[in-house]
């Protein structure tokens, strides 16, 4: 005597037949996707039912080098005992996820296991519908993926994407347009990098301490008694004045003056070296000629303010 039983499942419906005999019993699951819809599961070489219904996730995934990425930066997520580390491509496939919709730790777990083009995007084989890691492993996540790594694969992802750019044109040898063009935009969002808006005393800052290097060179080049620099004060007094939520213009004015007087000090101090027969590679000589341009522009609005 047969029974069909049949069940609703989150991705389609599980048929069971069972059939029993002498205490024997036979149960058969099958799952699909229901009409119009192919089933979840997919392998990784042969992703011909995922790509039959393609989206951003597919589309993005094959826009990011994984190779070089996993060469480069697999290293940091080795774990020589305890449990097994998690691999480079779901740690940053998280990230990517979490930068790119918002969600909490909690939340890119869960889409995760609900979604199979988020999983195909981590590098998953097949279509697992079981947690692929434990919330709290976004924060070891994130504090192995620093925001000076994840520059790095920003980078890499537009190198990329100009790679494909010149060789689809390499490729296009007909000279009439194409009936549907249109510029490539590559969504770098998932690794924003951090650029700082160049205010006088950072410029200060960064000038002196390109002074220092220039004055360590010239001394590990030459001989006597290296110049004072007073660098341990200087960096003090700016991170001070950094970590001063609201500077006033009072505040503003006294970092910009020491500032001006520490690099004016290492400027004397290097027109000295050179003096004394000391010399610079050409890089570094058109570096001192930035410096010297940044400081006479900033003495120069300081008089005016």
């Amino acid at each position: 005597m047969l029974s069909n039983h049949t069940k609703s499942a989150r991705y389609g419906k599980i048929e069971v037949r069972k059939s029993g005999g002498k205490g024997q019993k036979q149960i058969e699951a099958r799952r699909s996707g229901g009409e119009g819809r192919k089933p979840c599961g997919w392998r990784h070489n042969r992703g011909e039912d995922l790509y039959k219904y393609p989206s951003k996730q597919i589309s993005f995934s094959e826009s990011i080098p994984w190779k070089e990425i996993e060469q480069r930066y697999a290293a940091l997520f080795t774990n020589k005992k305890g449990n097994v580390a998690k691999p480079l491509r779901l740690a940053l496939g998280a990230c990517i996820i979490q930068a790119e919709y918002g969600y909490s730790d909690e939340e890119v777990r869960l889409q995760i296991q609900e979604g199979p083009y988020l999983q195909f995007f981590c590098g998953f084989g097949e279509y697992k519908d079981e947690p692929p890691f434990d919330a709290s492993l976004m924060v070891y996540f994130r504090k192995r993926l620093t925001p000076e790594i994840l520059g790095e694969i920003n980078e890499l992802i537009i190198l990329r994407a100009q790679e494909q750019e010149e060789t689809a044109a390499d490729n296009n040898t007909d000279d009439d347009d194409p009936e549907n063009g249109g510029t490539l935009i590559v969504d770098a969002t998932c690794a924003p990098s951090d650029i700082r808006y160049p205010t006088d005393t950072s410029l200060l800052d960064e000038a002196r301490r390109n002074s220092e290097k220039i004055i360590d060179m010239l001394h590990q080049l030459g001989n006597g008694e290296k110049p004072r620099t007073y660098r341990r004060r200087a960096h003090k007094e700016y991170v001070q004045f950094v970590r001063t939520r609201k500077p006033g213009q009072k505040k503003i004015r006294r970092c910009i003056k020491k500032q001006l007087g520490y690099l004016d000090r290492n400027l004397g101090s290097i027109e000295r070296m050179l003096a004394a027969g000391g010399s610079l590679p050409a890089r570094w000589q058109e570096r001192l000629q930035t410096l010297r341009t940044v400081y006479e522009q900033q003495l120069h609005k300081s008089v005016q303010t």
